[in-house]
Formats: structure tokens, C-alpha cells, sequence
């Protein structure tokens, strides 16, 4: 991914010594485990799923995996925000499934997942590495005052401007 730069000051990454998958018969798509570093997969979705499972496997991953990397703000980002920084790289990676929302598509800049990961896309082609400088903002706490420190403009006016971008 290039916008993502390659080098960081040791004080800015998460020290992170192992990650463990876990594939596991249960509920929902996937989740993460923070306090161990576990990401846990769940088979049964991916025993049902109808499309490319080893492209959707690869998505679930890109995302879990930007869970354990990102920083989040010492709890205080909004959830949506979290969700959809992930996708993002998952969008990246060129690994968006289907059945996500078209670009301009959403309620709300924070609605989460593929909505809020289009959001960052737009908001990443303003600024490339928008999305790597926000999250490194969001290693002590949150405030949507980064938006206009990275970009000049509030969240809100930026989610206008991108509707606005799509006809919305």
C-alpha cells in the first residue's frame, strides 16, 4: 500500500511480538482479541460463504489485522471510526467484497465498516497517508479536531464535500 509509509519512529508502532489465528466454529464473521493478540475466524461463515471463500478469508484478515496494529485512541474513537479504518485496508488491498455500499452511499461519516472505509478513501485522496497520520494521532486519544488538523476542514464538512461528490 503505498500511501502507507514503510518506516516509523519505534515510539509510534504498537510492539506487537505475535499474532495467533484462530479458525473456530462460531458466531458472526470474525473478531479480535487485543488483550492477546488473537484473532479468531469463524468457519462456519466461511463454510457458508457463497463467493471466492479464499479472497473473503483474505479480506477478513486485512481487517482483523489492521485491529491489532491501529491505535485506538485510549477507547475514546468512535467505534465506526475503528471498524472503518480497518476496512479501509482492506479496501486497499483491493479486498472489498460485493456486498458492501457503493462509494457516496451512508448516513453518517462514523456509520462504520465499508461506509466509513469509502469516507477514508475519499478522505486519504486529499491527503495521501491521511489515514496512516490519523491513527498515529490516535495513540494518546481521540478528537475529530484531527480531521481539520491533517485536512483544514471539520469531519462534518468533509463528509458534505464527499456526498456531495456522489450527488448525495
Amino acid at each position: 500500500m503505498e500511501d502507507l509509509p514503510t518506516k516509523h519512529p519505534e515510539a509510534d508502532r504498537k510492539d506487537v511480538q505475535k499474532v495467533t489465528l484462530i479458525i473456530e466454529n462460531g458466531n458472526g464473521i470474525a473478531f479480535t482479541s487485543l488483550n492477546n493478540n488473537e484473532i479468531h475466524v469463524n468457519a462456519n461463515y466461511l463454510g457458508s460463504y457463497s463467493g471466492d471463500v479464499t479472497r473473503e478469508f483474505r479480506g477478513v484478515i486485512y481487517h482483523e489485522m489492521a485491529h491489532i496494529w491501529q491505535w485506538y485512541g485510549n477507547n475514546d474513537t468512535p467505534g465506526g471510526l475503528i471498524e472503518g479504518i480497518a476496512d479501509f485496508v482492506r479496501l486497499r488491498a483491493d479486498l472489498a467484497p460485493s456486498h458492501w455500499v457503493q462509494p457516496g452511499q451512508g448516513d453518517r461519516w462514523d456509520q462504520g465498516y465499508d461506509v466509513t472505509a469509502w469516507f477514508l478513501d475519499y478522505c486519504n485522496s486529499l491527503r495521501n497517508g491521511f489515514v496512516a497520520e490519523l491513527n498515529k494521532k490516535m495513540r494518546k486519544g481521540y478528537s475529530a479536531d484531527f480531521f481539520v488538523e491533517l485536512l483544514g476542514k471539520t469531519v462534518d464538512q468533509l463528509w458534505s464535500d464527499y456526498k456531495a461528490q456522489y450527488g448525495n
